[in-house]
């Protein structure tokens, strides 16, 4: 009882600094015009400033997680939350291009290590039966991040420059690693005999097809995603405010889906939450080019991809780290590299799409997203089939707790 008493207040300060690095993901795309006009530079090579972060979050990710797997989660939480405050100092002050891509690196190296060390210690400090809900919390924050702190984040720059932005995210940074130190209690999880031992769970082929499950419907996602405004812009008539409102709808629903999410998977299990939410997704990009013509219309199919899209997270989230608790940051470091190569996939593929894809292109986006949605459904399914063919896991001790305070 001691435990659920102690991570109730810690949990929405996790979240905090999961808001704060969701906002610095998603922040750029709506300053780049002001750093283009602050740099002196042009929209293509500035457009490398989201691309670095989320290419470097992809490959950091893994990497940090294998090599901090053994650390306790108050300690990492702190550094990395302190190298994010660092990075976007560095990106305030960032004389030209070439300092704000290298400290843009920095900062993603921060965020790489915390998302999977926050929802590994949301898990480690909750009881088995309520580990969605926890994990959900955490993950809130990133939703949360679509519905006020990039709009915000947005309006700082348009009203006192791009550097502000980057300076707010900085102090952010600073005082969400004063309240994990304050607050957090010790968390260690189960002790590995070494990083061989750590990383043999990825071998397990439950956790291939979950992380490709992952990769696949947020590349579908932000296939479209990346690319919203001009989807959009028949119902919006090219109207920025309107867009605005109906991102807006999508922000607030995902913050809702998720908690769904996290509450489904308590409930009903991790397997039937993911399949349905990611059936819903696939429906909602295949009909996208009946639904973004009217204003009516285009809010309904943004706040049900809001919803279906976030309510993936924590049964995903849920599923990896039941499989080895012992190497759980690992796993949801994979599961964050895969969702943010996804992101930067299907901007990617997306824009190949419009570039080449003729009249029609914008109307291919989503029939193509819901394509990789079915195909990530197909790879979930797998997943579930081949979990009597996984490696024996009976050595994997049980769920971890919160280290005994002394003193």
């Amino acid at each position: 009882m001691s435990r659920t008493r102690a991570v109730l207040p810690v949990l929405p300060v996790l979240a905090v600094g999961a808001f704060a690095i969701g906002t610095d993901t998603f922040v750029v795309a709506g300053v780049l015009p002001e750093v283009v006009d602050g740099l002196k530079s042009n929209l293509a090579d500035v457009g490398w400033v989201s691309t670095v972060f989320a290419l470097t979050y992809a490959v950091l990710a893994p990497v940090l997680g294998a090599l901090t797997g053994r650390v306790e989660r108050r300690t990492v939480l702190v550094i990395s939350l302190v190298v994010f405050a660092l990075g976007n100092a560095a990106s305030a002050l960032a004389p030209g291009l070439g300092w704000l891509l290298a400290a843009r690196v920095a900062t993603a190296a921060g965020a790489a290590l915390y998302i999977p060390a926050a929802s590994a210690s949301a898990a480690a400090l909750s009881a088995p039966e309520r580990r969605g809900r926890a994990m959900a919390v955490v993950l809130g924050g990133l939703s949360a991040a679509t519905v006020a702190g990039v709009p915000f984040g947005t309006w700082l720059a348009a009203d006192l420059g791009w550097r502000a932005t980057f300076w707010l995210l900085a102090g952010l940074g600073v005082l969400c690693a004063a309240a994990v130190a304050g607050g957090l209690p010790e968390v260690r999880l189960p002790a590995a005999p070494g990083l061989a031992a750590r990383l043999a769970p990825v071998r397990d082929a439950r956790v291939l097809f979950t992380v490709l499950t992952t990769l696949l419907f947020m590349t579908g996602g932000y296939l479209v995603l990346t690319y919203i405004g001009a989807v959009l812009a028949p119902a919006t008539d090219g109207d920025g405010t309107t867009l605005a409102l109906l991102l807006l709808v999508f922000g607030v629903l995902a913050v809702g889906g998720t908690v769904l999410g996290g509450r489904a998977t308590d409930r009903w299990g991790p397997t039937p939450v993911l399949l349905a939410s990611v059936a819903g997704l696939a429906v909602v990009l295949a009909t996208l080019p009946l639904t973004r013509d009217g204003l009516a219309t285009a809010e309904l199919a943004m706040g049900a991809w809001g919803i279906t899209a976030m309510a993936t997270q924590p049964p995903q989230q849920h599923r990896l780290f039941a499989i080895a608790p012992t190497s759980g940051p690992l796993l949801l470091s994979l599961n964050s590299s895969a969702t943010f190569a996804g992101i930067s996939l299907g901007g990617f593929i997306g824009g190949r799409v419009i570039a080449h894809g003729g009249a029609h292109a914008l109307d291919r986006l989503g029939q193509l997203g819901a394509v990789l949605a079915v195909l990530a459904l197909g790879a979930a399914l797998i997943g579930v089939r081949v979990k009597t063919a996984a490696p024996a896991t009976a050595d994997v001790p049980a769920a971890p707790r919160p280290a005994e305070k002394t003193g």
